[in-house]
């Protein structure tokens, strides 16, 4: 039996809450002496098993708690570590572009790091003959080179566009640079980064046109036409045409400023986007010169603030000058190169030939080619014999017309006058209305025992067909629904006060015209209101020391007042008439006068109506009523 430990007596009697009965002595007696069994093997051993699980978990748990706090150190230090080589900047464009072309240039920038940068500022170092036009950000200059971007997060990244235009000679390649500077925001230090980007220039927008004879007579005058052309969207400014010409050739200085210092280099207007530029340069050719092929070279391009001169086009034509002995010239209304004629108008053409070398011509023959369509052979008038084959809408002079040309001798010169007139009424398949007419003529020369022939043309003429512009002006009290516009007393009479309204009207028929005027003067002892109204156009404006009203329009479309609506202007004046205008009929404006420039013809157009009088012709409701009365 197991030894069982008893407990000190004195434990048994120290209760003074509890009176010791003999039910409480006996279970505190049971339970002191109370000894459980002992535990089985397996139950300790499952016991066992678990306590070293236990320990192995909290092992686990802690070294994962460590691992994990070494990681966030080291990387969390790494996140806001600096690196310059984490911000990236690239400037972008095109590789290749038209001299004179709108170009983009991107700079973009990415900051692929956990450190945020300040003081973001970018500084461009554009190429010679780059004009900015346009930036995405605002720049901090004039000049649009400095701009100050503020600040990227981490991570953030961002762009500016630079558009502009880019001028210089083809094959050129034009350089811009960027230098980007920041502050990282963890430390104060500027870092720098340079970008660089290249465009060559492969072509230009303006393109240049040459237009000449062929062949060209010693003494007789050269027409060289130059058509300049835009191709871009954008206007090219600083232009300049630089002419180079042969020896002995004689230029006719053109109306046009010249570069100062520079021989032969002259200015340009801007020419606006998609649009056409047109000279026209005339000269002879000396004594000096040779017979054979002359070379003429023209440039067109653009002009710096020093006169640097950047060629965008060059072209060259080739006119052979020829010694020939029969010249020939032609003119209309003594106009040798453009005329102009209105409908139903006479045109008085006159042919000058002229054998100016040594030997004898023969068996001249002298033709010409007239339009049918708007000339009237009906009006058909000469002064001298003519055949004329109108089937073939041709005119010709022989020996058999003319004597004269069975034979022209050395130094012989001769002429030649006809008239014609246009048709009154505009043929309805054609448009624009021109014609064009010139002389050819052939003959014999006897050289070294044969007959050579000889041919030569004249000069061509071309005659442009006028517009017809028309102005209408009408007084009205009245309107035609007899609704009355006016004020006062009608018929007018003395001391009392009466308003008219005067109506502008245009009309214009087969060309577009520009630059229009409408103008007409009132008397003295009429009053401008001021009350105005306008369809089209620039508001009336009224001078009171001239006393002229005028109305201007920019363009007036060709069938205006036919196929549309006439522009319409009206303004109001006032009369009150003395004592001395009893029993008259007064002025209220003086005649009308319409001017414009013909677009398509060139011609200074002018048109005229009559005085307005108090006797208002169209209005129903006031004719009868224009006597002054007492």
């Amino acid at each position: 039996m197991s030894n069982i430990s008893r407990p000190p007596l004195d434990t048994l009697s120290k209760s003074k809450k509890t009176p010791l009965t003999a039910e409480v002595a006996e279970r505190e007696l049971a339970r002191m002496y109370r000894q459980d069994p002992p535990e089985d093997f397996r139950v300790l051993r499952k016991k066992a098993s678990r306590q070293r699980g236990w320990l192995w978990l909290t092992t686990t748990l802690l070294v994962v708690i460590i691992v994990g706090g070494i990681w966030f150190v080291f990387f969390s230090g790494q996140n806001t570590k600096f690196g310059e080589e984490a911000v990236k900047v690239k400037l972008s464009g095109p590789v290749s572009a038209p001299s004179g072309q709108m170009i983009n240039y991107t700079l973009s920038w990415n900051n692929d790091q956990g450190v945020g940068l300040n003081f973001l500022e970018v500084n461009f170092r554009y190429p010679t003959g780059f004009v900015v036009t346009e930036t995405s950000k605002p720049a901090d200059d004039e000049a649009k080179t400095r701009f100050l971007l503020g600040q990227v997060d981490a991570k953030g990244s961002g762009e500016l566009v630079i558009t502009g235009q880019m001028v210089g000679e083809v094959g050129e390649i034009k350089e811009m640079a960027a230098v980007f500077t920041y502050e990282p925001e963890n430390f104060k230090a500027q870092f720098a980064k340079t970008t660089v980007f290249s465009t060559e220039l492969i072509a230009s927008v303006v393109t240049i046109d040459l237009e000449a004879p062929a062949q060209l007579p010693f003494d007789q005058d050269l027409a060289l036409k130059i058509k300049y052309n835009n191709t871009s969207t954008a206007a090219l400014p600083n232009l300049a045409l630089k002419f180079i010409s042969p020896s002995g050739f004689e230029l006719d200085l053109p109306k046009l400023e010249s570069v100062i210092g520079e021989i032969n280099l002259w200015k340009l207007d801007d020419l606006s986007a998609k649009s056409v530029g047109e000279l026209e340069f005339t000269g002879r050719f000396t004594t000096s010169a040779s017979a054979g092929i002359q070379d003429f070279s023209v440039a067109i391009g653009v002009i710096n603030d020093d006169n640097t001169f950047t060629i965008q086009e060059e072209k060259k034509i080739s006119v052979t000058l020829i010694e020939s002995h029969l010249t020939l010239s032609l003119t209309a209304n003594q106009v040798v190169l453009k005329s102009y004629a209105d409908w139903g108008e006479q045109i008085d053409f006159e042919l000058r030939y002229a054998n100016e070398g040594e030997i004898a011509l023969t068996n001249l023959v002298l033709e010409t080619k007239l339009n049918s369509e708007l000339l009237d052979w009906t009006s058909w008038q000469t002064d001298t014999p003519t055949n004329v084959k109108e089937t073939e809408n041709a005119v010709v002079w022989t020996k058999n017309e003319l004597p004269s040309l069975a034979r022209v001798a050395p130094g012989t010169k001769g002429s030649i006058n006809f008239r014609l007139k246009v048709v009154s009424v505009a043929p309805n398949n054609m448009s624009p209305y021109s014609f064009n007419t010139s002389v050819k003529a052939s003959a014999e020369q006897l050289i070294g025992g044969k007959l050579q022939p000889v041919t030569t043309e004249s000069n061509i003429i071309i005659t442009k067909i006028n517009t017809q512009l028309l102005v209408q002006t009408e007084g009205r009290y009245y309107t035609d629904q007899l609704i009355k516009i006016g004020s006062g007393q009608l018929p007018p009479r003395v001391g009392n006060t009466t308003t008219y309204n005067i109506f502008w009207r245009l009309a214009n028929t087969i060309n577009e015209a520009s630059n229009v005027e409408v103008t007409t003067t009132l008397p003295q002892d009429v009053t401008w209101t001021g009350q105005t109204t306008v369809s089209h156009g620039q508001p009336l404006t009224y001078n009171p020391n001239t006393r002229e009203v005028r109305w201007e329009l920019n363009r007036l479309p060709a069938g205006v007042g036919f196929k549309f609506d006439k522009p319409e202007a009206s303004f109001e004046v006032a009369i009150t008439p003395a004592e001395q205008d009893a029993d008259k009929i007064l002025v209220l404006v003086k005649t009308t006068t319409a001017t414009a420039r013909d677009a398509y013809s060139g011609a200074d157009l002018i048109a005229t109506d009559k005085l307005v009088t108090t006797e208002l012709d169209n209005d129903l409701g006031a004719q009868g009523k224009g006597v002054v009365v007492r």
